[in-house]
């Protein structure tokens, strides 16, 4: 399976994105595009392909609006919608069967490939597993298989990657904009709120 690009131009990431919205969403995000400007990827992640495409969605408890600005302020008593966000939890993720040479591979089906470095696509990723070697985005899911790396960032980044790219539980963000919170650095405000996020909000479906 092919794997997401992570380098492309604000204009390539919108276009992606778009095609799968309706044609007002696509309007509003050429709209949006056109008002940011070259080097604004992360200000364009911020907002939900939801918000794009008219639509509101709450996190699971219902107290927030389902984005990472939504996350800091309770849901006003006008807002009337059920519909709520929400995505696998890095569990899930790194579920382990055996396949037909006896090797662990993942029991979910993946919407990228399993086995690409972490590094690759996680730029800025120093992980190493035990024996020095880049650990795979699975390793880095599932303990059984590689090293020890539930308490890393990463751990969380992928899983929020992953559902964003599995479309799944109305998941806000797409795997572009996920991967433009992770490329404002670890230092930055965007980039400690989207993961603070994500592990709050978006890891609520578990094994």
């Amino acid at each position: 399976m092919a794997i997401e690009k992570t380098k492309s131009t604000d204009q390539d990431e919108v276009e992606t994105e778009a095609q799968a919205l309706s044609p007002q969403a696509v309007a509003r995000r050429h709209m949006l595009l056109k008002s940011l400007g070259k080097g604004s990827a992360v200000l364009a992640a911020t907002v939900p392909i939801q918000t794009l495409a008219g639509q509101s969605l709450l996190t699971f408890d219902g107290k927030h609006q389902c984005s990472v600005s939504g996350m800091f302020s309770g849901v006003h008593s006008t807002t009337t919608t059920s519909e709520t966000c929400g995505g696998y939890s890095p569990g899930w993720w790194g579920q382990t069967t055996t396949d037909s040479k006896g090797q662990l591979v993942p029991k979910r089906q993946w919407p990228t490939d399993p086995n690409a470095l972490c590094r690759d696509i996680f730029r800025a990723s120093t992980l190493l597993n035990p024996d020095g070697s880049p650990p795979t985005l699975f390793e880095v899911m599932s303990p059984g298989v590689g090293g020890k790396f539930s308490n890393t960032d990463e751990f969380h980044w992928i899983c929020a990657w992953l559902n964003a790219l599995s479309h799944s539980f109305n998941f806000p963000y797409s795997g572009d904009q996920v991967l433009a919170f992770y490329n404002a650095g670890s230092g930055s405000k965007t980039y400690q709120d989207a993961l603070t996020f994500f592990k709050t909000y978006m890891e609520n479906h578990t094994p």
